[in-house]
């Protein structure tokens, strides 16, 4: 007589042979550590901030993160990064997993709402009166001399983290999405030597700032049928960046609005690689 033996496996919770990616939102919301930032124009600016598990005397990346004009304030509440994919998605950047592979800082600043104007931008037109003056029907703006309170604070951020830790300087990258898109077209005209890559997500720009970012890679996302934030201005800096022979990739999503194009571009399986691949010593 035979005797078959069967031995089943089980595995709880498994994904892709791990389950540290599944992290709650309790979990992530505590790796995300708050902090706030005075800066020079005595605006005290909330963030976040994650810092590599691996502390290691080498030298991490470190990924800002500019949210949209619906989550400006100064709770520093969990709405600041609930739609940045990267620390969201199952497969999140704060994960030991991901970490292992992408060492990473991630900083999570949160805009003022203290005027009816105040955006990670400033635009010619843009004041408290009228805060959407000068926005084109084509996606465009020219760019105000001064900074907004909330981008000049930003800005002077990014640089005391680059001081005070272990950041590589030659590996800053910045995403925004919405109003965050604008914050990235901004931040990299403002400080052009500062990022090693760009990924701005459905944004305003100025495409009289071409010649001073043509250097700095761009991934650029929009959705056809966004009715907050023209497409046209996308498309315009993907041509003029290109006819500049610059580093840059479109990718527009057919028949998608405004938020839908954000959810899909976080979930492009390219964009983590490529951004991790960028640095200021090759580009």
């Amino acid at each position: 007589m035979k005797i078959v033996v069967i031995l089943l496996f089980l595995c709880f919770g498994c994904n892709n042979g791990s389950n540290e990616t599944l992290l709650t939102p309790e979990k992530i919301d505590e790796l995300l550590v708050k902090n706030t930032f005075k800066a020079s124009n005595n605006l005290e600016l909330p963030y976040r901030l994650f810092s590599p598990y691996n502390q290691s005397v080498e030298k991490k990346p470190l990924i800002v993160f500019l949210h949209g004009r619906g989550d400006r304030g100064s709770d520093n509440s969990p709405k600041t990064y609930h739609e940045f994919g990267f620390v969201t998605n199952l497969n999140s950047l704060v994960s030991k997993q991901l970490q292992s592979k992408y060492p990473s800082y991630i900083v999570v600043p949160q805009c003022s709402a203290k005027t009816e104007n105040e955006e990670w931008a400033k635009w010619v037109g843009n004041s408290p009166e009228t805060p959407f003056d000068g926005l084109g029907e084509d996606g465009s703006y020219i760019l105000n001399d001064e900074s907004s309170a909330s981008g000049q604070a930003a800005l002077q951020l990014i640089e005391n983290l680059i001081e005070n830790k272990n950041i590589d300087k030659d590996r800053i990258y910045i995403i925004g999405l919405s109003m965050g898109g604008f914050g990235v077209w901004e931040f990299t005209a403002r400080k052009p030597n500062l990022f090693a890559a760009a990924v701005p997500m459905a944004g305003y720009s100025d495409p009289f700032q071409i010649e001073n970012i043509k250097h700095i890679p761009f991934w650029i996302f929009h959705g056809s049928t966004d009715k907050w934030n023209p497409v046209e201005g996308s498309r315009t800096m993907y041509n003029l960046l290109l006819e500049q022979d610059a580093d840059v990739t479109y990718t527009e999503y057919k028949n998608t609005g405004h938020g839908d194009a954000f959810k899909k571009a976080f979930n492009e399986p390219e964009l983590l690689s490529w951004l991790f691949s960028k640095s200021k010593n090759s580009n």
